[in-house]
């Protein structure tokens, strides 16, 4: 199963929910599960932005790697779920790949996650902080592990 993250640039929050759950993944010891992220206004092969990067590093994940690509349609038909991070992104990706509208979900069911691009570390933090416990919920329901439905 493979899932993609949406936002605008791939530099902040499309990039933590990439990373924290590909490593959820490695610690479960699930390669039939990963995911990737993209940007509906990303160049590609830019870097996560610094701040991104220090609240990663403080979860020990590395991000050197990581390198953004922009949101496209063939990218989309690669991916069995797409994770919008706020509802004007699930409607630029529905209006981009009109053909795989049917596999976009909104990451937070009731919000946006709020954009932290030019903030704090804190900041960054925080915003991480409130997509944790769903992109937990969202690894439990495609691993098999969670309780009941959550809605992916």
């Amino acid at each position: 199963m493979r899932i993609m993250f949406v936002c605008t640039g791939n530099s902040c929050r499309s990039p933590m929910a990439d990373l924290y759950f590909n490593d959820l993944c490695r610690r479960a010891n699930r390669p039939d599960i990963d995911a990737c992220s993209a940007g509906i206004c990303a160049w590609d092969g830019d870097r996560i932005s610094r701040q991104a990067a220090a609240v990663m590093s403080a979860n020990g994940i590395d991000s050197s790697n990581f390198r953004s690509t922009r949101f496209t349609p063939a990218l989309a038909r690669e991916c069995d779920l797409l994770v919008a991070m706020s509802a004007s992104h699930r409607a630029a990706m529905a209006e981009i790949a009109p053909s795989e509208a049917g596999k976009i979900r909104l990451l937070l069911e009731t919000a946006d996650v709020p954009d932290p691009f030019g903030g704090s570390v804190e900041q960054y933090e925080q915003v991480f902080e409130s997509m944790r416990p769903a992109i937990e919920a969202l690894f439990q329901s495609v691993a098999g592990d969670g309780p009941g439905e959550t809605g992916y």
